[in-house]
């Protein structure tokens, strides 16, 4: 998308012809439906700046611009080398509140670029001017100042401009990431948000309940997760049990973290209710009491295995929840008839049920007191390759028009050919994730799972045990050792790639053909 003229933009015409200009100008790929407000607000900005600066027919805006995948919208950006002006556009009566919110948020997102940043909404229906300072307050501004940061020397952007902001920039997870998570260094998409302000309702007005939400890897789950125990946290003390292991990360979160508790998915046990639980001699997690002795006691507890009681906690959040047995399953969700308990996970839809135990997740979705939602925005993994790889596990029933461009799939008859293919694409920066692996590594599978997120470019061996089935389910001949679907370590390890994705296939003719029609 390019810059365009809101001079040109604005001269009077139909609303109808304006948005036929506007995608002319702008180079959009799909028609933009502008509202006669909107169109309104843009006008009466445009008069006051020709009352106030010659030559505004040669200023140039990204307008109406939205982050692909976040949903991060901005009505007026001017991007120079050397700084950048946003404007937003209110047609009627905001809140400060409101307006400062909003542009702080945009500031964030348009930081990336490490500009310095001017930020101004315009409210028509008052005629009024506001700008945010460097120390987070908004003012009135006047018309003068705005004029003149938008004629700083400095050179244009005439570049498209989804160029300039990529969804990959803002996502943290708390897990890989945890300073930036706990400086607060990110923003919620709408969708996130959303999902979190009905969760939140439901627990503030009932304190019990069961949610679960859903999703494919790289949909913002954990991220969300998190954010919402950090909001019930200032409250009481609840806890987060987790289905892998994240070592090191889990200890700078513990340690920062004072009223959210980190458990691994072995140490769940839920304790019958009784009449003296209650009696004043335990004043549970949420006493301040001991409670340097009680955090010391959680963290031997959590080196030793230990059980712990989740009764106490005001509310029980899961993550990888599709990693659970289906008996801990049952467990919490008898437990959410006393106190809020969240589940998220990923949606293995596209995985064979014969290559999964997929009972656990059947038992969430038959609950009829449970708060189902779905996260479908991509934000993490790259849409093509997300696409590719829900593909590849579960044929289409027509092929991709787009095409695969960072997808390449080769070809080795026996192991000396594989492994020199495999070297090339290590020398070319991919990461070679194996899925084959020995005692040791089936031992520790849950670190190497951790230590494999997130790669620019994955390259992957695929040799005789694979094929369709059927119904078009990628399926392997054999399970691993300790019982784990390679098929579905597949899926999640292909899912953290980024950029690229390289599969060598080794002496297997027919899934080679069928992932070549694939691209």
């Amino acid at each position: 998308m390019k810059s365009l003229s809101i001079y040109t933009l604005t001269r009077n015409q139909s609303i109808e012809h304006i948005s036929k200009l506007e995608r002319q100008l702008s180079g959009r790929k799909f028609p933009l439906k502008i509202r006669t407000w909107e169109w309104g607000s843009m006008r009466a900005l445009a008069a006051q700046l020709e009352m106030h600066m010659q030559e505004v027919y040669s200023l140039r805006f990204f307008y109406s611009f939205q982050i692909p995948r976040l949903g991060k919208e901005f009505d007026l950006l001017q991007i120079k080398d050397n700084h950048i002006v946003n404007i937003e556009l209110k047609s009627g009566v905001v809140s400060d509140q409101a307006i400062r919110k909003q542009l702080i948020q945009n500031r964030y997102y348009l930081s990336v670029l490490g500009r310095p940043i001017q930020s101004y909404t315009y409210i028509s229906s008052q005629n009024r001017l506001v700008r945010l300072t460097h120390h987070d307050h908004i003012v009135d501004a006047d018309w003068e100042r705005l004029c003149e940061d938008l004629q700083k020397e400095g050179t244009n952007y005439e570049g498209n401009i989804e160029d300039l902001f990529r969804a990959e920039l803002y996502l943290i997870s708390p897990i890989t990431d945890p300073v930036r998570f706990l400086k607060k260094e990110y923003f919620l998409t709408s969708q996130q948000r959303d999902i979190e302000k009905k969760i939140l309702r439901d627990i503030y007005v009932k304190q019990s309940g069961c949610f679960w939400f859903s999703g494919i890897p790289g949909t913002g789950k954990t991220l969300l997760l998190y954010d919402i125990a950090m909001k019930l946290s200032v409250r009481h003390r609840i806890c987060m049990v987790h289905c892998e292991e994240n070592g090191e990360k889990w200890r700078i979160l513990h340690e920062r973290l004072q009223r959210i508790d980190f458990l691994a998915d072995e140490q769940i046990r839920i304790e019958k209710k009784s009449g003296s639980q209650n009696s004043g001699q335990d004043k549970g997690p949420d006493s301040s009491q001991d409670y340097d002795q009680r955090k010391q006691f959680n963290c031997e507890e959590r080196k030793a295995g230990t059980q712990i009681p989740l009764e106490k906690y005001r509310g029980i959040l899961v993550d990888e929840a599709h990693l659970l047995s289906k008996d801990k399953i049952e467990r919490l969700l008898e437990l959410s008839k006393e106190q809020p308990v969240i589940f998220s996970s990923d949606s293995e839809d596209v995985i064979s049920s014969e290559e999964m135990d997929k009972e656990n997740i059947k038992k969430l979705e038959n609950q009829t007191d449970i708060k189902v939602f779905r996260l479908t925005n991509r934000i993490r993994t790259n849409a093509e390759l997300s696409t590719f790889i829900q593909n590849m596990m579960h044929l289409p029933p027509r092929k991709n028009s787009r095409g695969y461009p960072h997808i390449f799939v080769v070809y080795a008859n026996d192991d000396v050919e594989a492994e020199n293919l495999l070297s090339d694409y290590i020398k070319q920066g991919y990461q070679w994730v194996e899925i084959e692996e020995s005692e040791r590594q089936e031992a520790q599978a849950d670190l190497k799972m951790q230590a494999v997120r997130d790669m620019d470019k994955i390259v992957l061996l695929l040799d005789e045990r694979y094929y369709y089935d059927e119904e078009g389910y990628l399926r392997a001949a054999c399970f691993m050792k300790n019982g784990s679907s390679y098929v579905r370590k597949i899926f999640h390890r292909l899912n953290h790639a980024r950029e690229s994705i390289a599969l060598v296939v080794k002496n297997n003719e027919k899934v080679y053909n069928t992932l070549l029609d694939l691209l």
